[in-house]
């Protein structure tokens, strides 16, 4: 008995059993949006969370007498600069003074004063002092050294620029290096040291005593460059283990902060150690995320529309083939369309390894699969689809055959 024919048409009719596997296919696409939408958010607060902990990270930091250090930082991602001095901080800077101000103006205002400092330095050991020096400055050390024995060259100084710097010639002090040192020079008696200063940075002045026992007296000569603090609007000194100063920056504004030390003339004055944190703007790290999460969920998905396979269906590995079956026609499929159903045995097979199981359309894969093509018997597509192939002249999408027909199948 021939099949039932029914007349093919575009519009498809869906059944009970097509909506309820329609509604699962939407939970579970919504389960799986959710589980990347999770998955990216948490990405997203891993990557503010380095940029918190990197780059606005505390830093602790040597102040010495005639500091005057500019703090700056993004008001989107920092709403606070806060400084506190640490309780064993014995350095007698002059009077510490964090200030706020609107804008950041070049440091304009000169100032010049001495240090005297008298250190025994032990053999094989150093000293030495570091200040944060702004651009244009100028350093000039004079020394006298005092040896209790006639030695040719006892005492090295050095001008280094960075801690790194100084770090790479305490590792080999005896060898000039012009990557780690400004100034190196090996000394005795009287004389003078001076270096100008081109980049506004941490300097480190130090005395390495290369033999015996030595007495040594410097005398420090700084010029600096102060920042103008006439307009702050913000104004607090830090104490030794107690007060932290807290300047709040404006959302969007352009305001920084400059750390600011009085320079005295006192014996040995040394620097002191101070923290320097930044309190986060949490409202842009938690929205920021979130942003960040959907905008790139939403490329996924859009990525994912465009060149992802569809996963309804058994045959998505063959969707990655054309559909439309080239001019020349199968010789075939001329015959008789039951006799063509045998024609090269792919009957015989069970349906499971024609990829006739279970699932959906593997075109549109939303409707179930209810229709066979012919000549070569295959179901793969709901009947909406089918219909739509063979108007289209196109091919099966398993074995690529010509088609001819395509037929329902009706559930009793």
């Amino acid at each position: 008995m021939r099949p039932c024919s029914v007349r093919p048409s575009r519009r498809h009719t869906q059944s009970p059993g097509h909506m309820t596997s329609t509604a699962a296919s939407a939970r579970g696409s919504m389960g799986a949006t959710a589980s990347r939408f999770v998955s990216l958010l948490a990405f997203s607060l891993l990557a503010s969370m380095a940029l918190m902990l990197g780059y606005y990270s505390p830093v602790e930091l040597a102040v010495a007498p005639g500091c005057s250090r500019l703090v700056q930082a993004s008001s989107v991602f920092v709403q606070g600069i806060e400084v506190s001095v640490d309780a064993g901080s014995q350095g007698s800077g002059g009077g510490l003074v964090l200030y706020g101000l609107p804008v950041a103006s070049p440091p304009d205002a000169p100032t010049e004063w001495p240090e005297s400092r008298r250190v025994v330095v032990p053999a094989n050991s150093h000293r030495q002092w570091t200040y944060f020096l702004n651009k244009g400055a100028r350093l000039q050390a004079d020394y006298s050294v005092m040896s209790e024995d006639d030695v040719h060259l006892p005492l090295c100084i050095i001008i280094a620029q960075g801690k790194e710097s100084f770090i790479r010639w305490t590792e080999m002090p005896s060898v000039h290096n012009s990557n780690s040192t400004l100034f190196w020079g090996l000394v005795q008696g009287n004389g003078t040291v001076e270096q100008t200063v081109n980049l506004s940075s941490e300097y480190y002045i130090a005395v390495r005593n290369l033999n015996n026992h030595h007495d040594t007296t410097l005398e420090f000569r700084i010029r600096a460059l102060l920042y103008n603090t006439s307009g702050a609007d913000y104004r607090c000194s830090p104490g030794p283990g107690h007060a932290i100063c807290t300047y709040r920056l404006p959302f969007l504004g352009r305001n920084v902060a400059v750390l600011l030390s009085g320079h005295t003339e006192r014996l040995n004055s040394d620097a002191q150690h101070v923290k320097l944190s930044y309190e986060p703007r949490w409202t842009v790290y938690v929205v920021g995320s979130v942003v960040l999460a959907l905008v790139l969920l939403l490329l996924y998905e859009i990525l994912d529309q465009l060149f992802g396979p569809c996963t309804g269906g058994g045959g998505g590995a063959d969707l990655r083939r054309p559909l439309l079956a080239g001019k020349e026609d199968d010789g075939a499929s001329l015959g008789s369309s039951y006799d063509s159903v045998s024609h090269d045995g792919s009957d015989d097979r069970e349906p499971e390894e024609r990829g006739e199981g279970g699932g959906g359309c593997v075109l549109c894969c939303d409707a179930p699969k209810d229709c066979f093509f012919l000549p070569c018997g295959h179901s793969a597509t709901c009947y909406a689809c089918g219909a739509r192939v063979v108007e289209e002249n196109g091919g099966c999408p398993f074995c690529r055959r010509k088609l001819k027909k395509v037929r329902r199948i009706f559930t009793v």
